[in-house]
């Protein structure tokens, strides 16, 4: 292989692996189909207030940590104490959300209390959920607790690190790798994710990657290995450092084609099949969940700043409580129902958190069917695509990629390990 490195996508995954393989004397080209650079994880401004797209919470014990610290990105923000509502039906009680919260909860009764701390206990101390890699998160709750009510509660905070309402569908022990580093807490990021993203984006500039955006490729040039890539009409894009302008095809040429022998796709399953064409991979489920986006001039009830469904995968969280995000006196709030729903519902549950709200709204969004995930991870023998693939000169990257982690865990992990693969193998 050459010492060239075409990347198409610039989220995440795209960024990450750009900079392990520059760092690592390739010459790296990352197309990326929009104007602009982040993917899911981009923030969007409006009236001072930072829009990430939807509830974004960054684990501090996850894969994903570990290779941002490698690449010397940091991650600053605010560390959510826990403390909240716990919704169970008509119910209202403290959310058991640390040692003291589950012992003073109205939500269990005494017996319960002492079988969910059991449960967290032994959670914390597992080393290797992959013990549970064969059954679904459903049959561990089955086999692992008695109680129905202890039982919502577990599967309510399960819901809540994995962002997923498919307990049937989930793998025990991705679940509960997530729920043990979900306890080791979150950081709700300052600036909003745009700000990890603009530092992958300036650490790539400076290791030497070249950024081509708005630039849509809508082929590979695959003939036992890779040999190219095509790309569709593409506009000039101006970048803070450079200006990079591609040629646009004329008419009698559907696409222009770039030499490639090694490629690195950092995008969504569904492009990733368009482009490579036929190809055999383990169905896929994508994690969805409905998001009403919330910016207030103020906020009318400043102690209720998170609550959580116990028997209805619903979310409510002031990401602004713990994170610079607001101009000053300013709240911004996520309301969500994980697997989507309808925007009255949630306008419901923000109607009893913060009465009032509807006159002090600066801006709001609701998202019907925001993507969280690409992939979950199902029960083995199941498993998400390799970073390596059996095609020689072509790899993946993605949420959806790789056995590490879940969300932006296993987009960086992934880049990573794509990267070291590709390194290796030239």
């Amino acid at each position: 292989m050459g010492k060239n490195v075409v990347i198409v996508g610039g989220g995440f995954a795209g960024l990450a692996a750009s900079i392990f393989l520059a760092r690592g004397g390739r010459t790296v080209t990352l197309f990326e189909k929009r104007r602009y650079l982040g993917g899911r994880a981009i923030t969007h401004l409006r009236h001072g207030f930072r829009f990430n797209l939807g509830p974004h919470a960054f684990y501090r014990g996850g894969a994903g940590s570990a290779v941002l610290r490698e690449l010397g990105i940091p991650v600053r923000g605010g560390v959510p104490n826990g403390a909240g509502i716990a919704l169970f039906g008509k119910e209202r009680h403290k959310f058991p959300g640390n040692l003291w919260s589950l012992l003073t909860t109205g939500l269990l009764r005494a017996n319960e209390k002492i079988e969910l701390a059991k449960l967290f206990l032994r959670v914390r101390r597992m080393k290797d959920p992959s013990a549970f890699a064969a059954i679904s998160e459903r049959k561990w709750l089955d086999d692992s607790v008695s109680n129905e009510r202890v039982r919502q509660t577990m599967e309510a905070l399960l819901r809540l690190a994995t962002y997923c309402n498919e307990p049937e569908r989930m793998s025990a022990a991705a679940a509960l790798g997530q729920l043990r580093r979900a306890l080791r807490g979150v950081i709700y990021v300052d600036e909003g994710w745009q700000k990890i993203v603009d530092a992958l984006h300036s650490s790539a500039v400076a290791a030497g990657v070249n950024f081509v955006t708005s630039s849509r490729i809508v082929a590979l040039d695959i003939d036992g290995a890779v040999r190219g890539i095509e790309f569709g009409e593409l506009e000039p894009d101006v970048e803070d450092t450079m200006e990079l302008r591609m040629p646009r095809p004329s008419r009698e040429h559907p696409g222009t084609r770039l030499a490639a022998d090694t490629v690195l796709l950092a995008v969504d399953p569904a492009t990733a099949r368009d482009l490579i064409g036929e190809v055999v991979w383990p169905e896929m489920r994508t994690v969805i969940a409905s998001c009403l986006d919330v910016a207030l001039s103020r906020q009318p009830q400043p102690k209720k700043n998170f609550a959580l469904g116990i028997d209805q995968p619903l979310y409510y969280s002031v990401h602004s409580r713990f994170a610079q995000l607001t101009p000053k006196g300013g709240a911004l709030i996520h309301v969500a129902r994980y697997g989507g729903g309808e925007e009255n519902e949630l306008e419901a549950l923000l109607d009893e958190m913060q009465p009032g709200w509807r006159d002090l709204t600066v801006h709001r969004r609701f998202l019907p069917s925001m993507v969280v995930s690409n992939a979950l991870i199902p029960p083995a023998p199941a498993a998400r695509p390799s970073p390596a693939t059996p095609i020689r000169g072509l790899y993946l990257a993605g949420d959806w990629v790789g056995d590490v982690g879940l969300l932006s865990d296993a987009a960086l992990a992934s880049a990573r390990t794509a990267a070291r693969a590709i390194l290796a193998a030239s």
